[in-house]
């Protein structure tokens, strides 16, 4: 038998991400998202008087202080727009591609004494997904409520069906009167349903949340088609099924730039007089 103890484990998620848009068409773009993510892990073994102790068998099987760093999957769709005097539509189809890096079934595992890990890069599955935003012009705000949903509809060849998800929420986005400025305030849910080990919800891992947030961004744009930004989200409320990790705060710092990849071709007048 495993002698009583607390698995003391802190995790620091980052990502370098990549957000594409190409236009096709005046009302039609192809949306490209991928990241570089890169997880930090600190784990400390501790007693029921949370004092820091040894491995009662030698190597901890379950968790270790490491970095790991890899490839995401690849969020690919294709975005419709349609716009009226003072409202405007966006839908968005896609799916996710699998690049990212998968493991074992890390619960087996640990039942068989081996050792293992439970962070994933992606979910070894193609997925996908949908989102819907309306939008409408007020003076100088912007107000809008949007949802996106992904659904995995399979096991990848561990035995792992990632967790069904949707994200929505509302936001107002103005200049604030501020030249070349941007700011937004909104608040969005998340949820999540239980992932699935070889058909099976296991009794710990990621059993299902829901969670409440506030969001703020502030962006500058300074220098032509060059903008930089920065932006955060505070959980406020949680529902969490089992023992899962709490998040304090997301951050995000982004910098953009537009391109005109294609020059127009504009005949002169010399031109069109000898046609």
């Amino acid at each position: 038998p495993t002698p009583a103890q607390w698995h003391s484990l802190k995790l620091f998620f980052s990502e370098l991400r990549l957000t594409a848009n190409y236009g096709l068409l005046d009302w039609l773009s192809a949306d490209l998202m991928w990241s570089l993510r890169i997880v930090g892990i600190w784990f400390q073994l501790q007693d029921l008087n949370r004092r820091a102790i040894d491995s009662p068998y030698g190597e901890e099987i379950h968790h270790r202080t490491e970095t790991l760093v890899g490839l995401s999957d690849p969020w690919l769709s294709l975005r419709g727009t349609q716009k009226w005097t003072s409202w405007a539509l966006a839908v968005r189809l896609g799916v996710t591609l699998p690049v990212g890096a998968t493991v074992e079934n890390p619960f087996r595992l640990g039942r068989e004494g081996q050792s293992h890990q439970h962070i994933q890069f992606g979910s070894g599955t193609v997925d996908p997904f949908s989102e819907v935003e309306l939008q409408r012009q007020l003076g100088r705000f912007t107000l809008s409520a949007w949802m996106l949903g992904r659904v995995p509809l399979y096991r990848n060849s561990h035995g792992y069906q990632g967790s069904p998800m949707v994200l929505s929420g509302v936001r107002a986005l103005s200049d604030l009167w501020l030249p070349h400025w941007s700011f937004t305030l909104g608040t969005l849910v998340y949820h999540e349903k239980p992932e699935r080990w070889d058909g099976v919800v296991e009794t710990e891992g990621n059993l299902g949340r829901t969670d409440l947030m506030v969001e703020t961004a502030i962006s500058w744009r300074f220098s032509g088609a060059w903008s930089l930004g920065l932006s955060a989200r505070f959980p406020v409320w949680s529902r969490i099924s089992g023992a899962q990790l709490t998040t304090p705060a997301i951050g995000e710092l982004s910098l953009s730039r537009s391109f005109q990849l294609h020059t127009p071709v504009i005949s002169s007048g010399i031109a069109h007089h000898e046609k």
